[in-house]
Protein backbone atom coordinates (compact mmCIF):
# COMPACT_ATOMS: atom_id res chain seq x y z
CA UNK A 1 0.00 0.00 0.00
CA UNK A 2 1.56 3.41 -0.84
CA UNK A 3 1.94 6.01 1.08
CA UNK A 4 0.84 10.04 0.39
CA UNK A 5 3.25 11.59 0.48
CA UNK A 6 2.36 14.66 -0.82
CA UNK A 7 2.98 17.50 2.27
CA UNK A 8 0.19 19.27 1.32
CA UNK A 9 -2.95 16.91 1.18
CA UNK A 10 -1.29 15.55 4.36
CA UNK A 11 -0.97 19.09 5.92
CA UNK A 12 -5.23 19.07 4.72
CA UNK A 13 -5.86 16.20 6.51
CA UNK A 14 -4.31 17.00 10.04
CA UNK A 15 -6.06 20.38 9.98
CA UNK A 16 -9.50 19.94 7.87
CA UNK A 17 -12.31 17.34 7.24
CA UNK A 18 -12.16 16.42 3.30
CA UNK A 19 -14.85 18.54 2.84
CA UNK A 20 -13.67 21.60 4.14
CA UNK A 21 -12.80 23.08 1.26
CA UNK A 22 -16.05 23.00 -0.32
CA UNK A 23 -17.84 24.78 2.97
CA UNK A 24 -15.09 27.59 2.84
CA UNK A 25 -15.59 28.32 -1.02
CA UNK A 26 -19.78 28.27 -0.62
CA UNK A 27 -18.66 31.74 0.90
CA UNK A 28 -17.88 33.52 -1.92
CA UNK A 29 -21.28 33.36 -3.24
CA UNK A 30 -23.25 34.58 -0.14
CA UNK A 31 -20.53 37.46 -0.02
CA UNK A 32 -20.69 39.68 -3.59
CA UNK A 33 -23.14 41.54 -2.40
CA UNK A 34 -21.65 43.51 1.02
CA UNK A 35 -19.23 45.80 -0.65
CA UNK A 36 -21.02 47.25 -3.19
CA UNK A 37 -24.41 47.75 -1.11
CA UNK A 38 -22.43 48.90 1.90
CA UNK A 39 -21.04 51.32 -0.77
CA UNK A 40 -24.10 52.73 -3.01
CA UNK A 41 -27.22 52.56 -0.61
CA UNK A 42 -26.65 55.94 1.66
CA UNK A 43 -25.43 57.91 -1.42
CA UNK A 44 -28.54 56.75 -3.35
CA UNK A 45 -30.93 57.53 -0.67
CA UNK A 46 -29.05 60.78 -0.30
CA UNK A 47 -29.10 61.62 -3.50
CA UNK A 48 -31.92 59.95 -5.86
CA UNK A 49 -34.86 60.29 -2.65
CA UNK A 50 -33.43 63.14 -0.80
CA UNK A 51 -33.21 61.80 2.41
CA UNK A 52 -32.33 63.19 5.64
CA UNK A 53 -29.45 61.90 7.68
CA UNK A 54 -31.16 60.49 10.13
CA UNK A 55 -32.82 58.29 7.36
CA UNK A 56 -29.73 57.38 5.74
CA UNK A 57 -28.27 56.38 9.28
CA UNK A 58 -31.25 54.22 9.54
CA UNK A 59 -31.15 52.55 6.43
CA UNK A 60 -28.04 52.12 6.88
CA UNK A 61 -28.13 50.33 10.55
CA UNK A 62 -31.27 48.36 10.30
CA UNK A 63 -29.44 45.37 8.40
CA UNK A 64 -27.75 45.32 11.71
CA UNK A 65 -30.67 45.62 13.65
CA UNK A 66 -32.06 42.80 11.43
CA UNK A 67 -28.99 40.51 12.65
CA UNK A 68 -29.43 41.03 16.19
CA UNK A 69 -32.50 40.08 16.64
CA UNK A 70 -32.01 36.84 14.72
CA UNK A 71 -29.15 36.23 16.85
CA UNK A 72 -31.58 36.22 19.34
CA UNK A 73 -32.80 32.86 18.66
CA UNK A 74 -30.70 31.39 16.01
CA UNK A 75 -27.87 30.63 18.43
CA UNK A 76 -30.09 28.43 20.39
CA UNK A 77 -31.52 26.67 16.96
CA UNK A 78 -28.65 25.77 16.03
CA UNK A 79 -27.66 23.92 18.86
CA UNK A 80 -31.07 22.46 18.65
CA UNK A 81 -32.22 21.24 15.61
CA UNK A 82 -31.43 18.18 13.59
CA UNK A 83 -29.53 19.68 10.34
CA UNK A 84 -27.61 22.99 10.44
CA UNK A 85 -27.50 22.86 6.89
CA UNK A 86 -31.21 23.88 6.68
CA UNK A 87 -30.78 26.73 9.01
CA UNK A 88 -28.06 27.77 6.50
CA UNK A 89 -30.59 27.04 3.56
CA UNK A 90 -32.77 29.10 4.92
CA UNK A 91 -30.52 31.91 5.36
CA UNK A 92 -29.19 31.59 1.73
CA UNK A 93 -32.68 31.78 0.09
CA UNK A 94 -34.11 34.45 2.63
CA UNK A 95 -31.10 36.88 1.91
CA UNK A 96 -31.43 36.25 -1.70
CA UNK A 97 -35.16 37.15 -1.16
CA UNK A 98 -34.11 40.13 0.15
CA UNK A 99 -32.22 41.46 -2.30
CA UNK A 100 -35.04 41.30 -4.75
CA UNK A 101 -36.94 43.04 -2.71
CA UNK A 102 -34.14 45.95 -2.54
CA UNK A 103 -33.67 45.84 -6.16
CA UNK A 104 -37.20 46.61 -6.50
CA UNK A 105 -37.05 49.06 -4.04
CA UNK A 106 -34.45 51.03 -5.64
CA UNK A 107 -36.41 51.03 -8.78
CA UNK A 108 -39.22 51.99 -8.00
CA UNK A 109 -37.89 54.61 -5.69
CA UNK A 110 -39.19 53.48 -2.27
CA UNK A 111 -37.39 54.51 0.75
CA UNK A 112 -39.54 52.45 3.19
CA UNK A 113 -39.13 49.10 0.88
CA UNK A 114 -35.14 49.63 0.80
CA UNK A 115 -35.23 49.35 4.77
CA UNK A 116 -37.97 47.10 4.57
CA UNK A 117 -34.89 44.74 2.26
CA UNK A 118 -31.89 45.79 4.27
CA UNK A 119 -33.43 44.37 7.13
CA UNK A 120 -33.90 41.52 6.10
CA UNK A 121 -30.60 41.14 4.41
CA UNK A 122 -29.49 40.96 7.93
CA UNK A 123 -32.22 39.43 9.36
CA UNK A 124 -31.42 36.04 7.51
CA UNK A 125 -27.81 36.92 7.80
CA UNK A 126 -28.22 35.34 11.07
CA UNK A 127 -29.26 31.91 10.36
CA UNK A 128 -26.46 31.72 7.81
CA UNK A 129 -23.31 32.92 9.83
CA UNK A 130 -24.03 31.36 13.31
CA UNK A 131 -24.91 27.74 11.98
CA UNK A 132 -21.98 28.56 9.50
CA UNK A 133 -19.19 29.62 12.27
CA UNK A 134 -20.47 26.13 14.18
CA UNK A 135 -19.95 23.97 11.15
CA UNK A 136 -16.41 25.31 10.62
CA UNK A 137 -15.63 24.54 14.06
CA UNK A 138 -16.55 21.07 13.75
CA UNK A 139 -14.57 20.39 10.33
CA UNK A 140 -11.28 21.75 11.87
CA UNK A 141 -8.38 20.60 14.17
CA UNK A 142 -8.72 22.90 17.26
CA UNK A 143 -5.12 23.76 16.98
CA UNK A 144 -5.89 25.46 13.63
CA UNK A 145 -9.37 26.83 14.21
CA UNK A 146 -8.09 30.83 13.65
CA UNK A 147 -6.44 29.79 10.40
CA UNK A 148 -9.64 27.85 9.98
CA UNK A 149 -11.99 31.38 10.22
CA UNK A 150 -9.17 33.24 8.65
CA UNK A 151 -9.73 30.49 5.58
CA UNK A 152 -13.34 32.05 5.55
CA UNK A 153 -12.61 35.51 5.85
CA UNK A 154 -10.28 35.33 3.16
CA UNK A 155 -13.51 33.73 0.90
CA UNK A 156 -15.42 36.61 1.87
CA UNK A 157 -12.62 38.90 0.78
CA UNK A 158 -12.90 37.01 -2.77
CA UNK A 159 -16.03 37.90 -2.78
CA UNK A 160 -16.12 41.41 -2.23
CA UNK A 161 -13.90 41.43 -4.66
CA UNK A 162 -15.60 40.01 -7.09
CA UNK A 163 -19.29 41.59 -6.33
CA UNK A 164 -17.20 44.63 -6.21
CA UNK A 165 -16.40 44.51 -9.70
CA UNK A 166 -19.55 42.97 -11.12
CA UNK A 167 -21.44 45.86 -9.36
CA UNK A 168 -19.10 48.90 -10.02
CA UNK A 169 -18.80 47.60 -13.03
CA UNK A 170 -22.40 47.46 -14.19
CA UNK A 171 -23.01 50.60 -12.26
CA UNK A 172 -20.51 52.09 -14.38
CA UNK A 173 -21.99 51.32 -17.65
CA UNK A 174 -25.40 52.22 -16.55
CA UNK A 175 -23.98 55.65 -15.58
CA UNK A 176 -22.40 56.42 -19.13
CA UNK A 177 -24.26 54.95 -21.42
CA UNK A 178 -28.18 54.46 -20.13
CA UNK A 179 -28.41 57.26 -17.70
CA UNK A 180 -31.61 57.01 -16.21
CA UNK A 181 -32.33 53.68 -16.71
CA UNK A 182 -32.45 52.29 -13.06
CA UNK A 183 -33.26 48.49 -13.75
CA UNK A 184 -30.04 47.88 -15.67
CA UNK A 185 -27.65 50.23 -13.51
CA UNK A 186 -28.54 48.29 -10.14
CA UNK A 187 -29.12 45.11 -11.85
CA UNK A 188 -26.28 43.35 -10.03
CA UNK A 189 -28.42 43.22 -7.01
CA UNK A 190 -30.50 40.72 -8.83
CA UNK A 191 -27.51 38.38 -9.54
CA UNK A 192 -26.60 39.32 -5.77
CA UNK A 193 -29.86 37.36 -4.64
CA UNK A 194 -29.01 34.64 -7.59
CA UNK A 195 -25.96 33.93 -5.81
CA UNK A 196 -27.59 33.13 -2.42
CA UNK A 197 -29.94 30.92 -3.97
CA UNK A 198 -27.26 29.09 -5.45
CA UNK A 199 -24.93 28.79 -2.35
CA UNK A 200 -27.55 27.56 -0.32
CA UNK A 201 -27.93 24.93 -3.17
CA UNK A 202 -24.47 24.25 -3.25
CA UNK A 203 -23.84 23.87 0.66
CA UNK A 204 -26.97 21.48 0.96
CA UNK A 205 -25.34 19.32 -1.80
CA UNK A 206 -21.76 19.27 -1.20
CA UNK A 207 -20.96 19.60 2.10
CA UNK A 208 -21.72 16.58 4.53
CA UNK A 209 -22.85 17.86 7.97
CA UNK A 210 -22.35 14.52 9.87
CA UNK A 211 -18.39 14.78 8.94
CA UNK A 212 -16.90 16.14 12.13
CA UNK A 213 -12.86 16.69 12.60
CA UNK A 214 -11.04 13.92 14.70
CA UNK A 215 -7.97 13.93 15.48
CA UNK A 216 -7.07 10.43 15.17
CA UNK A 217 -9.40 10.34 11.93
CA UNK A 218 -10.08 13.95 10.50
CA UNK A 219 -12.39 12.05 7.94
CA UNK A 220 -14.72 10.50 10.59
CA UNK A 221 -17.73 11.42 12.91
CA UNK A 222 -15.88 12.95 15.70
CA UNK A 223 -16.04 11.35 18.93
CA UNK A 224 -15.35 14.58 21.16
CA UNK A 225 -19.04 15.14 22.64
CA UNK A 226 -18.16 11.84 24.29
CA UNK A 227 -15.07 13.62 25.49
CA UNK A 228 -17.16 16.69 26.15
CA UNK A 229 -19.30 14.64 28.47
CA UNK A 230 -16.78 13.71 30.90
CA UNK A 231 -16.07 17.59 31.34
CA UNK A 232 -19.85 18.45 31.64
CA UNK A 233 -18.97 20.11 35.68
CA UNK A 234 -17.07 22.49 34.13
CA UNK A 235 -20.47 23.88 32.61
CA UNK A 236 -21.67 25.17 35.83
CA UNK A 237 -18.00 26.30 37.06
CA UNK A 238 -18.45 29.68 38.36
CA UNK A 239 -14.72 30.23 36.91
CA UNK A 240 -16.15 29.83 33.23
CA UNK A 241 -19.24 32.07 33.81
CA UNK A 242 -16.65 34.90 35.12
CA UNK A 243 -14.70 34.47 32.11
CA UNK A 244 -17.32 34.27 29.16
CA UNK A 245 -19.18 37.76 31.49
CA UNK A 246 -15.38 39.29 30.85
CA UNK A 247 -15.01 37.92 27.45
CA UNK A 248 -18.58 39.55 26.75
CA UNK A 249 -17.55 42.75 27.68
CA UNK A 250 -14.56 43.05 25.72
CA UNK A 251 -16.42 42.00 22.29
CA UNK A 252 -18.98 44.36 22.93
CA UNK A 253 -16.84 47.58 24.10
CA UNK A 254 -13.79 46.30 21.34
CA UNK A 255 -16.60 46.63 18.79
CA UNK A 256 -18.03 49.62 19.95
CA UNK A 257 -14.47 50.43 19.74
CA UNK A 258 -13.61 49.42 16.47
CA UNK A 259 -16.62 51.13 14.79
CA UNK A 260 -16.14 54.47 16.29
CA UNK A 261 -14.41 55.99 13.96
CA UNK A 262 -15.12 54.04 10.69
CA UNK A 263 -17.80 56.13 9.68
CA UNK A 264 -15.57 59.47 9.11
CA UNK A 265 -12.55 58.01 7.77
CA UNK A 266 -13.58 59.14 4.61
CA UNK A 267 -14.45 62.28 5.77
CA UNK A 268 -10.98 63.07 7.85
CA UNK A 269 -9.60 61.94 4.30
CA UNK A 270 -11.33 64.52 2.65
CA UNK A 271 -11.01 67.11 5.32
CA UNK A 272 -6.96 66.32 6.49
CA UNK A 273 -5.36 64.59 3.72
CA UNK A 274 -6.44 65.07 0.01
CA UNK A 275 -9.83 66.92 -1.01
CA UNK A 276 -10.66 64.21 -3.36
CA UNK A 277 -13.84 62.22 -3.44
CA UNK A 278 -11.91 59.48 -5.90
CA UNK A 279 -9.07 59.32 -4.34
CA UNK A 280 -10.42 58.86 -0.92
CA UNK A 281 -12.45 55.45 -2.07
CA UNK A 282 -9.63 54.28 -3.73
CA UNK A 283 -7.52 54.65 -0.63
CA UNK A 284 -10.43 52.81 1.01
CA UNK A 285 -11.24 50.07 -0.73
CA UNK A 286 -7.53 48.17 -0.30
CA UNK A 287 -8.09 48.36 3.40
CA UNK A 288 -11.18 45.45 3.47
CA UNK A 289 -10.06 43.30 0.07
CA UNK A 290 -6.11 42.77 1.05
CA UNK A 291 -7.20 42.41 5.36
CA UNK A 292 -9.04 39.59 3.96
CA UNK A 293 -7.14 38.24 1.45
CA UNK A 294 -3.99 37.75 4.02
CA UNK A 295 -6.30 36.52 7.14
CA UNK A 296 -5.48 32.78 6.73
CA UNK A 297 -1.51 33.70 7.45
CA UNK A 298 -2.31 35.69 9.63
CA UNK A 299 -4.75 33.23 11.49
CA UNK A 300 -1.95 30.43 11.05
CA UNK A 301 0.56 32.73 12.96
CA UNK A 302 -2.35 33.49 15.42
CA UNK A 303 -2.49 29.70 16.01
CA UNK A 304 1.23 29.46 17.12
CA UNK A 305 1.16 31.95 19.72
CA UNK A 306 -0.36 32.07 23.43
CA UNK A 307 -3.95 34.00 23.65
CA UNK A 308 -2.54 36.37 26.01
CA UNK A 309 0.79 36.69 23.82
CA UNK A 310 -1.79 37.09 21.32
CA UNK A 311 -4.06 40.31 22.31
CA UNK A 312 -1.18 42.14 24.03
CA UNK A 313 0.25 42.01 20.60
CA UNK A 314 -2.33 42.86 18.41
CA UNK A 315 -3.70 45.70 21.05
CA UNK A 316 -0.17 47.30 20.92
CA UNK A 317 0.21 46.98 17.14
CA UNK A 318 -3.24 48.58 16.60
CA UNK A 319 -2.92 51.17 18.97
CA UNK A 320 0.08 52.22 17.54
CA UNK A 321 -1.32 52.25 14.06
CA UNK A 322 -4.42 54.18 14.42
CA UNK A 323 -1.88 56.80 16.44
CA UNK A 324 -0.40 56.57 12.87
CA UNK A 325 -3.25 57.03 10.62
CA UNK A 326 -4.46 60.67 11.71
CA UNK A 327 -0.76 61.85 12.17
CA UNK A 328 0.10 61.18 8.39
CA UNK A 329 -0.71 63.48 5.14
CA UNK A 330 0.09 61.33 2.36
CA UNK A 331 -3.02 59.50 0.87
CA UNK A 332 -0.91 56.42 -0.35
CA UNK A 333 0.29 56.10 3.27
CA UNK A 334 -2.92 56.37 4.99
CA UNK A 335 -4.43 53.53 2.78
CA UNK A 336 -1.29 51.52 3.75
CA UNK A 337 -1.70 51.96 7.79
CA UNK A 338 -5.62 51.46 7.28
CA UNK A 339 -5.37 48.15 5.62
CA UNK A 340 -2.98 46.70 8.50
CA UNK A 341 -5.82 48.50 11.02
CA UNK A 342 -8.18 46.47 9.42
CA UNK A 343 -6.04 43.18 9.11
CA UNK A 344 -5.48 44.27 13.52
CA UNK A 345 -9.20 44.02 14.23
CA UNK A 346 -9.98 41.11 11.91
CA UNK A 347 -6.79 39.20 13.91
CA UNK A 348 -8.62 39.87 17.52
CA UNK A 349 -11.93 38.84 15.48
CA UNK A 350 -10.37 35.18 14.72
CA UNK A 351 -8.48 35.05 18.59
CA UNK A 352 -12.22 35.99 19.75
CA UNK A 353 -13.87 32.94 17.91
CA UNK A 354 -11.17 31.03 18.52
CA UNK A 355 -11.88 31.27 22.40
CA UNK A 356 -15.70 31.03 22.13
CA UNK A 357 -15.25 27.79 19.33
CA UNK A 358 -13.35 26.13 22.37
CA UNK A 359 -15.39 26.72 25.82
CA UNK A 360 -18.41 24.29 24.90
CA UNK A 361 -19.07 21.79 21.84
CA UNK A 362 -22.62 21.14 23.13
CA UNK A 363 -23.55 24.83 23.37
CA UNK A 364 -21.47 26.11 20.41
CA UNK A 365 -24.03 27.78 18.74
CA UNK A 366 -25.52 30.01 21.52
CA UNK A 367 -22.08 30.94 22.00
CA UNK A 368 -21.78 32.16 18.87
CA UNK A 369 -25.19 33.83 18.95
CA UNK A 370 -23.82 35.24 21.70
CA UNK A 371 -20.81 36.36 20.15
CA UNK A 372 -22.71 37.83 17.06
CA UNK A 373 -24.87 39.75 19.25
CA UNK A 374 -22.67 41.44 21.02
CA UNK A 375 -20.36 42.46 18.12
CA UNK A 376 -23.39 43.81 16.30
CA UNK A 377 -24.19 45.61 19.24
CA UNK A 378 -21.02 47.60 19.45
CA UNK A 379 -21.41 48.17 15.59
CA UNK A 380 -24.52 49.99 16.12
CA UNK A 381 -23.54 52.12 19.44
CA UNK A 382 -20.16 53.03 17.95
CA UNK A 383 -21.15 55.12 15.01
CA UNK A 384 -23.55 56.82 17.48
CA UNK A 385 -21.12 57.37 20.12
CA UNK A 386 -18.52 58.55 17.25
CA UNK A 387 -20.34 61.08 16.21
CA UNK A 388 -21.33 62.51 19.52
CA UNK A 389 -17.44 62.60 19.88
CA UNK A 390 -17.00 64.36 16.40
CA UNK A 391 -19.86 66.97 17.20
CA UNK A 392 -18.76 67.78 20.68
CA UNK A 393 -14.93 67.57 20.12
CA UNK A 394 -13.30 67.43 16.85
CA UNK A 395 -12.84 64.97 14.17
CA UNK A 396 -9.80 63.53 15.44
CA UNK A 397 -11.74 62.41 18.67
CA UNK A 398 -12.58 59.38 17.94
CA UNK A 399 -9.42 58.07 16.51
CA UNK A 400 -7.44 59.45 19.76
CA UNK A 401 -10.58 57.83 22.03
CA UNK A 402 -10.25 54.44 19.80
CA UNK A 403 -6.71 54.45 21.00
CA UNK A 404 -7.38 55.14 24.84
CA UNK A 405 -9.92 52.28 24.90
CA UNK A 406 -8.18 49.54 23.21
CA UNK A 407 -4.95 49.57 25.68
CA UNK A 408 -7.55 50.23 28.25
CA UNK A 409 -8.78 47.08 27.37
CA UNK A 410 -6.46 44.41 27.44
CA UNK A 411 -6.90 43.78 31.39
CA UNK A 412 -10.19 42.68 30.47
CA UNK A 413 -9.21 40.12 27.55
CA UNK A 414 -5.91 38.80 29.41
CA UNK A 415 -8.78 38.57 33.07
CA UNK A 416 -11.41 36.64 30.51
CA UNK A 417 -8.31 34.08 29.02
CA UNK A 418 -7.15 33.45 32.94
CA UNK A 419 -10.91 32.41 33.89
CA UNK A 420 -11.69 30.24 30.77
CA UNK A 421 -8.43 28.76 29.27
CA UNK A 422 -8.49 26.39 32.02
CA UNK A 423 -11.94 25.03 31.46
CA UNK A 424 -12.11 24.66 27.62
CA UNK A 425 -13.32 21.90 26.27
CA UNK A 426 -10.77 21.92 23.37
CA UNK A 427 -7.55 23.12 25.28
CA UNK A 428 -4.47 25.09 23.93
CA UNK A 429 -2.47 22.31 25.19
CA UNK A 430 -0.89 21.24 21.87
CA UNK A 431 -1.67 24.79 19.45
CA UNK A 432 0.11 27.18 21.72
CA UNK A 433 4.21 27.11 20.62
CA UNK A 434 4.71 29.77 22.53
CA UNK A 435 2.80 29.14 25.99
CA UNK A 436 1.80 30.86 29.01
Amino acid sequence: MKKDTHPKTKTQENRYTKDFKSVINNVIFNSLGFFFLEFIIPIYASQELSATGFQIGLIFSVQTIGLIISTLFTGFLTDKVKSKTNLILLGSFGRGLAYFVLYFAIVFKSLIYMGVGTFSIGFFAGFFWIPFDTIIAEKSNKDHRSHAYGKRDSAVGKGLFIGGLLGFGILSIGIEFLPGNLFFTYSSILIYGFSNFVAGILFMNRVDESLKFSENNPNAISATHSEAKSKSPQKTDIGILVGIGFLSVVILMSNINGSLAKPFLNVYVLEKIINNTIFAMLAYIPSGIIAMFVAPKLGSGLDKISPKLGIVTISIIGAITTWCIINVDNIILFSMLLTIDTAIVNLSNLLILNLYSRITISNRGKLMGLYQFLRNGGFILGPLLGGLAVDFIDLTAPFIISIIVELCLVPFYLSSIHFIKPRLEESFENSSLIRD
